[in-house]
């Protein structure tokens, strides 16, 4: 299946939080592939994509950090009007739910990425895919 592991990480909304992650990451020696921020009241979530997953959580959760694995998929960006749409009716269509989604691009390729209920990635998944939907590896 084409799914990715996209670490969320639960941060206390305060001036410098991020950078303290954002320093363990490094000093963990990984990069980060896509990056999400979102505000919820004193507290943000962080979501990463990035490579080792498993084992960065393993070791946050070991410094006292809160962060959980959610799968997720990604959508290759086509450039033309109507690409997002295409596969936002398609979802629904399905009677699929999006829960969020982001976009990312690494200079050669974009994707919209996509959380849907945990029960639904696979059909979403499959329906894109037979729409003539390119959902990727990776990003």
């Amino acid at each position: 299946m084409k799914t990715i592991e996209q670490l969320s990480i639960f941060l206390e909304n305060r001036t410098g939080r991020l950078g303290e992650i954002t320093q363990r990451l490094a000093d963990m020696g990984v990069s980060i592939r896509t990056l999400e921020l979102v505000e919820a009241g004193d507290f943000g979530i962080l979501r990463l994509i990035l490579p080792e997953v498993q084992s960065v959580k393993a070791q946050l959760n070991a410094q006292g950090i809160s962060a959980k694995i959610t799968p997720v998929f990604a959508v290759e960006i086509a450039d033309n009007v109507g690409c997002f749409h295409r596969v936002v009716s398609a979802l629904a269509q399905e009677g699929i739910d999006i829960a969020y989604t982001y976009t990312v691009h690494n200079g050669a390729q974009g994707a919209f990425v996509i959380k849907t209920a945990g029960k639904d990635i696979t059909r979403a998944i499959a329906r894109l895919e037979h729409d003539g939907i390119t959902v990727l590896d990776a990003v």
